[in-house]
């Protein structure tokens, strides 16, 4: 399952010395992440300041087609201060002349700012092995439009001043995810500017974005005032980071996703190792766990599915150790939303409980959801719950309730009194629980259920009909 939408897109910046060798360098959907601080998670780490990001779940960043996004996103907050939060990679990418890279994302924002004075603020951008050089490129920024009604993306390979930035015409809308690709071609190393630039906003993901159709463009010949990413010094070690930074009260305000680097020799080997167009096997648009009358009952929804062969539904008592507690079946292949959910009612303990899916594809892929954590109390009553369904045939549940620890016997009778099934006879603690009782090889007819718990007892009429 793969998220769709937001923020960032292509970009070609990595070439690599004299190897030959192309490839995806990094991937990041935040899959799995708890709901918080991103800091300390898939790492994430602060390099610098106050400002940090932050996972949600609450409106996935999806783009149809798009190989990335959906479930746990990050996002950016107002600024306050500067600062750097980054991620490494490895293997990194090696500066090489003739080297194409292309780095997408998805990218909703929620508040941006008018420039004022000389320069901008950028938000996101590569960096060296280390993560900690000044030597940042290319350069993602968005201003207020001049009406006021959206904003213009911009982008630049090292220049913040306000005029060298490659700016977009098209006025984009708040709260609306698009895909960002960004392409980045070296060329003559070392000092000088003609390296090449180029952004899209919801490119056609079939085949390599033309550069004369990209919303913000920089040939490396007109522009002479936005020097190359390597103009002051090759990135040390390679291009191996991804960087949000926060540089000043006009920094954006929103959230990204399903980001993507990968180069190549070539514009068309780049492409194809981003795979941007992939297909997405399933998005999962949401996953909520609620709790009524002891038991935990999971929903959640796709939008699409592709050769889906269904979900591992996993629970946990502390979010480390995750135990699959049922299989839910998938609907293959369909372009139609599917509401899906599990009533989990083997928690007989009070306290919190996490819930993941796992989704499986008919190859045998998989991946995670995002965590969803729900709250068990003890009841607060002793109470014998009327068996569902009644009348059944032939098996049906009994649920009872033990504000307490107890020994508790559950007894099930016939007509005239005579036990036909011992259900629990022992020690319970607190807590709520579900029994699963099968009359098969009963007859017909009215049966008594009977509880004893300390000095609590009751009796509930059951019909079996077959």
């Amino acid at each position: 399952m793969k998220k769709l939408s937001l923020f960032f897109g292509v970009l070609a910046i990595i070439c690599f010395s004299n190897l030959t060798f192309s490839q995806l360098l990094f991937s990041e959907d935040f899959t799995g992440l708890t709901v918080g601080t991103l800091i300390g998670q898939s790492s994430w780490t602060q390099a610098g300041g106050s400002d940090f990001l932050s996972v949600a779940t609450t409106t996935p960043l999806t783009y149809t087609g798009y190989n990335g996004g959906g479930g746990a996103y990050a996002t950016m907050p107002v600024w306050t201060g500067t600062s750097r939060v980054i991620k490494l990679f490895s293997p990194t990418g090696v500066v090489a002349t003739g080297n194409v890279y292309y780095f997408s994302f998805l990218l909703n924002l929620t508040q941006t700012f008018a420039t004022t004075g000389t320069t901008a603020n950028y938000c996101l951008s590569l960096g060296d092995a280390a993560g900690t050089s000044s030597n940042l490129c290319p350069k993602l920024y968005a201003r207020t439009d001049v009406g006021g009604t959206g904003f213009n993306i911009g982008t630049s390979k090292q220049s913040t001043t306000i005029t060298n930035i490659s700016w977009g015409a098209s006025v984009l809308n708040l709260n609306q995810t698009y895909l960002i690709v960004e392409e980045y071609k070296f060329n003559t190393l070392g000092a000088g500017y003609d390296d090449e630039l180029y952004l899209w906003v919801n490119p056609d993901l079939s085949s390599v974005p033309v550069t004369t159709s990209a919303l913000c463009q920089n040939n490396g010949i007109t522009n002479t005032l936005d020097l190359d990413f390597d103009n002051y010094q090759t990135p040390a070690g390679g291009i191996g980071s991804v960087i949000w930074n926060s540089r000043g009260a006009g920094n954006p305000v929103g959230a990204f996703d399903g980001v993507r680097l990968a180069y190549g020799t070539s514009a068309a080997v780049a492409w194809t190792n981003l795979a941007a167009g992939s297909i997405v096997p399933v998005e999962l648009t949401s996953f909520t766990a609620s709790v009524s009358k002891g038991a935990v009952n999971l929903s959640w929804n796709t939008a699409t599915e592709v050769n889906n062969m269904g979900f591992n539904v996993e629970r946990s008592a502390n979010k480390t150790d995750w135990t699959k507690i049922a299989f839910v079946q998938g609907n293959q292949t369909s372009t139609k939303p599917i509401a899906y959910s599990y009533v989990d009612k083997s928690v007989s303990q009070s306290g919190n409980y996490y819930y993941r899916l796992k989704q499986v594809d008919n190859d045998g892929t998989s991946k995670y959801s995002s965590v969803a954590e729900v709250n068990v109390n003890s009841p607060s009553v002793f109470s014998l719950d009327q068996n569902y369904p009644n009348p059944f045939n032939p098996s049906t549940i009994i649920s009872y309730s033990l504000p307490m620890a107890s020994n508790v016997k559950l007894i099930v009778y016939n007509a005239i009194g005579q036990p036909v099934r011992v259900l629990e006879n022992g020690f319970k603690n607190a807590g709520s629980y579900n029994i699963s009782f099968n009359a098969s090889e009963l007859s017909s007819g009215i049966y008594f259920c009977k509880i004893e718990a300390g000095q609590f007892s009751q009796i509930r009429k059951m019909m079996l009909l077959k």
